[in-house]
């Protein structure tokens, strides 16, 4: 009777513990919410300038085509655009962010155009991010040949023979800038910012320029393809604005 008794107990003794009564268990800990570590930091702030030009403008130098008649045709006025000034800016400037942005931040799906139109390219200089879509369009009734620089080495090399052709062309890696050439037309050229966050612009008319960043410090470069980089420090605050202001010396 005793051994059964004790049999009894060790039955019981074990469809508790099989139940959970009596005993501690582990339980796996339910995930928490958050924030994605990889989403971007709001672009809250803004940050705007402009990039005056100190001394006399240099004229723009005559651009002879006579070795295309169409283009002697279609342009009759054909001047440099390496140095634009107006209401005492510097046009055509790269304004961008240099210093390290964390975040991943999306490419837009827009594409930018450049066109080749009076034998020259439209815009001269302009900004995208990486791996967002470059149309590239001819509306001449000439042949252009679109060769694109990243120092020395050649990104793409492509030749664009009937008006109306267009090609779409990526960057796959950051670039400042990439220089765009015309093997036919040698005074052809045009500067593109290639970036993987989105605080970039290009100065516009007078050399206003503006860009959205998220809250913080950064380190700011301009470049002009003939007076080089100029590098400042800007503090933005959250949701409000801070200026920023180059000057470039003729």
């Amino acid at each position: 009777m005793r051994k059964l008794s004790v049999l009894v107990c060790l039955v019981s003794m074990l469809a508790l513990a099989a139940c959970g009564g009596g005993g501690s268990t582990t339980e796996t800990p339910a995930p928490t919410g958050g924030a994605d570590k990889g989403a971007p930091p709001a672009l809250t702030g803004t940050v705007s300038g402009k990039i005056t030009f100190e001394g006399t403008a240099p004229k723009p130098e005559k651009i002879q085509m006579s070795a295309d008649p169409y283009c002697a045709m279609a342009n009759k006025e054909p001047y440099t655009e390496n140095v634009k000034v107006s209401d005492g800016g510097l046009e055509n400037v790269i304004v961008y962010v240099s210093s390290k942005v964390d975040g991943n931040f999306p490419t837009p799906t827009e594409p930018v155009v450049i066109d080749q139109h009076d034998c020259h390219y439209v815009p001269h200089a302009f900004t995208v991010m990486v791996n967002q879509p470059v149309k590239i369009k001819n509306s001449d009734m000439t042949t252009h040949n679109i060769h694109a620089y990243d120092g020395e080495t050649t990104l793409f090399n492509l030749s664009e023979a009937v008006q109306g052709m267009e090609e779409t062309k990526k960057f796959d890696k950051e670039a400042a800038p990439v220089a765009v050439r015309c093997d036919v037309h040698k005074w052809m050229n045009a500067n593109i910012g290639v970036f993987s966050h989105p605080m970039h612009t290009v100065s516009k008319a007078g050399g206003a320029f503006e860009f959205k960043a998220p809250a913080g410090t950064y380190e700011v470069t301009a470049w002009h393809e003939k007076y080089g980089a100029q590098k400042m420090m800007v503090t933005v605050p959250d949701n409000g604005k801070a200026e920023l202001n180059f000057t470039f010396k003729g």
